[in-house]
């Protein structure tokens, strides 16, 4: 990944790499391997910088010619980008260019504004806006996931398309589901109504997902008019994604990007811009994979120039990015908060079990009671979050 060299040697780029018009034999980035580098067939990541003169875009380093922009079905200019946006670009570059569409975090009206802190659709995110943007106007937010599941704004960007100003929308990591009331939260303070709301592809909801929620405000409630849960499992071969790995397993053969979805390493996997024990929590890197049955295998990952594995802030409270081990009995097995304790040493370790945990040797968690096992997994927000259950010392 070399976006800082992007950036700053952006006319250089726009005439030497990417863009279906410019020059077919070269066809991508250089990459300092001395060769091009082929566009993956999809990109899901930020905007490094934009040339509405030359109408390019550069994203994950690649360098595309625009035939349209849109967000929502709503139909945008290419003067509405901005570096740092979020984006997905899908499908082999045309002559007329590629179709990119604008993937917030979150979309909405600002209800307050400090120095370094703005509330949106009711939650506090830690940014210095721009003095372009006030109260009441709608935004976009991009971000990419903390340590506690919270929101690290990219970006925020004022629009005033009519057709977009009442469109709230929030992504995040779905808690606190209550199949009674019909609610569930996002981040650290949102709840969300979704009793009148379509739950996309008829997906049975779980604490641990990551959901896109659309709907509208009613105070701090998102009342939802629909609900889908996004991951990577229908990834299409050669997509690249860009994001935080949020979980990395002990033996390094796969690991968890944006508390979405998983992918596998195996020896066949490349590494750029870095090791494979760099692969660590908080790490920042581009991964492309391909389908190999239900499992989506890495085949590159690339890191981050400004790669960082330390603390982050997590919407104004400072969150290290944490991972355990624990082996022992399965006790005290509660259906109702999905949670088990295991005693190691003396200490009780309490461990939750949500939708992104996986299960070995047919264990599952109606039979783990007094069964002895080992987990790996993350805490978030203080609880112990399993990511792999599994029988103890099976290899």
């Amino acid at each position: 990944m070399k976006k800082i060299a992007l950036v700053s040697t952006l006319a250089l780029i726009l005439t030497a790499c990417g863009g279906g018009s410019d020059n077919s034999s070269d066809n991508g980035n250089d990459n300092n391997n001395g060769g091009g580098v082929t566009a993956p067939t999809a990109v899901k990541g930020t905007i490094d910088s934009v040339n509405t003169a030359q109408n390019k875009v550069v994203v994950n380093g690649y360098s595309y010619d625009v035939a349209g922009v849109s967000y929502a079905d709503v139909k945008l200019n290419i003067k509405d980008l901005q570096p740092n946006m979020m984006v997905e670009i899908g499908g082999t570059q045309r002559v007329a260019g590629v179709q990119v569409e604008l993937e917030p975090t979150i979309t909405g009206i600002v209800t307050a504004i400090s120095a370094d802190t703005f509330d949106v659709n009711g939650m506090t995110l830690t940014y210095k806006l721009s003095h372009e943007i006030e109260l009441g106007d709608w935004v976009m937010v991009s971000s990419l996931p903390t340590a506690n599941a919270g929101y690290k704004v990219l970006s925020v960007v004022k629009f005033e398309n009519d057709d977009l100003i009442n469109h709230y929308e929030v992504e995040g990591r779905l808690t606190n589901l209550d199949n009674n009331a019909l609610s569930f939260s996002l981040g650290a303070a949102l709840t969300v109504d979704y009793s009148a709301a379509k739950v996309e592809d008829n997906a049975v909801l779980a604490n641990g997902q990551w959901v896109e929620v659309e709907g509208t405000m009613n105070m701090n409630t998102l009342e939802a008019t629909s609900v889908e849960v996004e991951d990577y499992k229908d990834l299409a071969n050669d997509t690249e994604v860009e994001g935080i790995v949020t979980w990395v397993d002990a033996q390094q053969t796969a690991f968890e990007l944006n508390y979405q979805g998983r992918f596998v390493i195996n020896e066949h996997t490349k590494f750029e811009d870095g090791l494979k024990e760099d692969l660590k929590q908080g790490a920042l890197v581009e991964v492309t994979s391909v389908k190999q049955g239900v499992q989506q295998v890495a085949t590159e990952v690339e890191f981050d120039d400004d790669n960082s594995t330390g603390d982050d802030n997590d919407n104004g409270n400072i969150g290290s990015w944490k991972e355990f081990e624990a082996e022992g009995f399965a006790t005290s097995v509660n259906t109702i908060d999905k949670s088990f304790v295991i005693t190691t040493k003396g200490k009780a370790m309490t461990i939750y079990v949500d939708a992104k945990t996986q299960f070995e040797d047919r264990l599952q968690f109606d039979t783990i009671d007094q069964q002895r096992i080992e987990v790996e997994g993350v805490v978030i927000n203080g609880q112990n979050i399993a990511r792999e259950i599994e029988a103890e010392d099976n290899d």
